[in-house]
């Protein structure tokens, strides 16, 4: 998808005060506010080439269930979509004070005359939408706020549930602040929501227009979103408090139609063709994720409270055993435990964190931080967490379980710990970990270490970078590090250059033997999407793991579910992975919240890493 760029911006003659468009097959339809001295009405222009508008006599008239009259004057930010039936409508109505102020939806067969179906309080939003879904015979309304959300209704009335989050702005794109919905569309390819991500500079605002597609089969799900604006251009207006604002979108005649009243009496308009190309769609199914994602989320425990993600696991004949990352509400990470028989639904899981960090591991010092204390995602990205004990990863050799995680204590202090514990306590849930040792230099950042989960040439391996070289290194025992030895490393840089994942993050799970070598996963980004944490996979060497053997020629998992997108957008981090039968398993933490788990038959899969064709795998929709 290309960057759509004008240059130049047309400009129509109104009669009143735009508030919404809407589109049938030959003209596009306008509903105006026009303003007296004593009260306010509405009135329909129309327009047979999208920028000529002649009105009408007949009024617009907006009632409720009794009959009365909608209050025009308290109402703003209208949005109108077509239905198979005629029209509905969404609008914010202001009350008299903010916490009174709704969300309306109104539904009409002519949209001349509206009858207000439901009312909803507005929370943080501005604005909203509603679309018809053919597929589920619903609707769907999007709201902005924090997070674009939705909810869905059969009849307009019952609106389902409380909204879901589904998208924020992203850090170092062109929607990186507040964005705003403008409309929404039933396309061929989903549902479809353009929203506004301008900035205003004094009297000067870009103009910027975002766009994402949703799954008609699932609302929740986005299929695609704009990596550039869809349309940008600069308005300069009179002053610095006159403002520009979107009065709403339609598609007609094949091109992309947005409406902007320019100090509440101009009107612009910008037009753009086709959004996206097919490829940017559809890609190969390689991991399927679970009908039950996600399987872990946060309960109503002060330790865990805020998020339950990134999970290490391992499994035996008790079944799989995963010991996950928990953030409290007061900020710190801790591990948490719980059991499965299937691997899917857990039938225990403990009321406690089985695992803390304690000061010099990861507790950082209230007395000597000078780092924003508490939970705070916009400072501490990595789950929003100020310190603790993060994103563990566990192997079992011999007769323990060794964990490596990362002791966090603000920016200044990211280290790698390494403790182990008894089988025999494990078992029992006597949680006698032996106390960590710090193996990673002091003022450097280091993430992502792994160890392999057997001993190589008798001694143990930990795996500290995937790029621009698989970096490994021996020692005979923990206690090595007790002394203040520590590995040198160096963080993970470049990547393939014409691949997907030409900027390289780190290791995911611990390696899996296989035949044809150690299966690594890992985790990369596409500069095109760096808003994207995508998983990949490599077969290294046997007898010289830091010989890649193979490599996959695509992502094997991209951050395209709502359940990946909901709290921190854009992230999948693969942290524990086993062969179940004849399948691979990974689990992952999706959106720095909930623990997840997707699957592939390990011969298949390793067939394609073999190959580089994924031509046994099923093109699908983005998933």
């Amino acid at each position: 998808m290309k960057k759509q760029t004008l240059k130049s911006k047309k400009s129509m003659k109104i009669s009143g005060i735009p508030l919404a468009v809407v589109s049938v097959p030959d003209r596009v339809y306008m509903i105006e506010r026009l303003e007296s001295k004593v009260t306010s009405s509405l009135q329909l222009s129309s327009s047979t080439d999208g920028v000529i508008f002649t009105g009408n006599d007949k009024k617009v008239l907006i009632k409720n269930h009794t009959g009365k009259k909608e209050n025009i004057k308290n109402c703003r930010n209208f949005s109108i979509s077509a239905t198979p039936t005629g029209f509905v409508m969404a609008y914010v109505r202001a009350g008299k004070k903010g916490t009174d102020d709704r969300v309306v939806v109104a539904k009409s067969s002519n949209l001349r005359e509206w009858h207000i179906k439901s009312e909803m309080v507005t929370l943080d939003s501005k604005h909203a939408t509603v679309v018809y879904n053919h597929p589920l015979r619903s609707f769907v309304m999007y709201r902005d706020g924090l997070f674009i959300k939705s909810q869905t209704a059969h009849s307009l009335v019952l609106w389902k549930d409380k909204p879901s989050l589904l998208l924020t702005g992203r850090y170092g794109m062109f929607d990186c602040d507040d964005i705003e919905v403008i409309g929404s569309t039933e396309t061929k390819d989903g549902l479809l929501v353009i929203y506004n991500a301008s900035i205003k500079n004094g009297a000067r605002t870009l103009l910027q227009i975002g766009g994402v597609l949703f799954d008609a089969k699932n609302p929740n799900r986005f299929l695609w979103r704009s990596e550039v604006p869809l349309w940008q251009g600069v308005v300069e207006t009179k002053n610095e408090k006159s403002s520009v604002t979107p009065v709403g979108f339609v598609y007609f005649k094949e091109v992309f139609i947005v409406y902007w009243l320019v100090g509440g009496k101009d009107m612009i308009i910008s037009t753009f063709p086709a959004l996206f190309n097919k490829s940017d769609l559809y890609q190969y199914e390689i991991l399927n994720r679970s009908e039950k994602n996600p399987i872990l989320e946060p309960r109503p425990l002060e330790w865990e409270v805020v998020g339950t993600f990134n999970p290490a696991v391992f499994q035996d004949k008790d079944g799989l055993h995963m010991f996950y990352r928990a953030l409290g509400s007061d900020g710190i990470s801790r591990i948490g435990y719980a059991q499965s028989k299937d691997g899917l639904s857990f039938t225990r899981r403990l009321n406690y964190p089985v695992f803390e960090p304690t000061p010099g591991l990861g507790m950082p010092d209230t007395g000597k931080t000078k780092e924003p204390v508490g939970f705070n995602p916009l400072y501490y990205t990595s789950g929003g967490g100020w310190g603790g004990s993060e994103d563990p990863r566990v192997v079992r050799i011999g007769s323990r379980v060794y964990m490596t995680y990362v002791a966090f204590e603000g920016w200044n202090s990211v280290r790698i710990g390494l403790t182990s514990i008894n089988v025999d306590d494990f078992k029992k849930e006597n949680w006698k970990w032996k106390k960590p040792v710090l193996i990673s230099p002091v003022n450097e950042v280091h993430k992502n270490w792994v160890l392999f989960p057997e001993k190589i040439n008798g001694k143990f391996a930990v795996l500290h970078g995937v790029s621009p070289n698989i970096l490994i290194d021996y020692f005979d025992s923990p206690t090595d590090f007790e002394k203040g030895f520590c590995i040198k490393s160096s963080p993970p840089s470049g990547g393939r250059q014409d691949f997907w994942d030409n900027k390289m993050r780190g290791a995911g799970p611990p390696p899996i033997k296989t035949d044809l070598g150690w299966l690594l996963l890992y985790h990369a980004h596409d500069r095109k999407e760096p808003h994207k944490y995508k998983l990949g996979a490599m077969i290294l060497d046997k007898d010289n793991p830091t010989k890649i053997l193979h490599r996959s020629a695509h992502s094997i998992l991209s951050p395209d579910m709502h359940y990946e997108n909901n709290w921190k957008p854009g992230i999948i981090y693969a942290s524990g992975a086993v062969i179940k039968g004849d399948d691979l398993r990974v689990y992952y933490g999706g959106g720095d919240k909930v623990v997840c788990v997707a699957e592939t038959p390990v011969k298949k899969f390793l067939d394609y890493l073999v190959t580089e064709k994924p031509d046994r795998y099923e093109l699908k929709r983005v998933f």
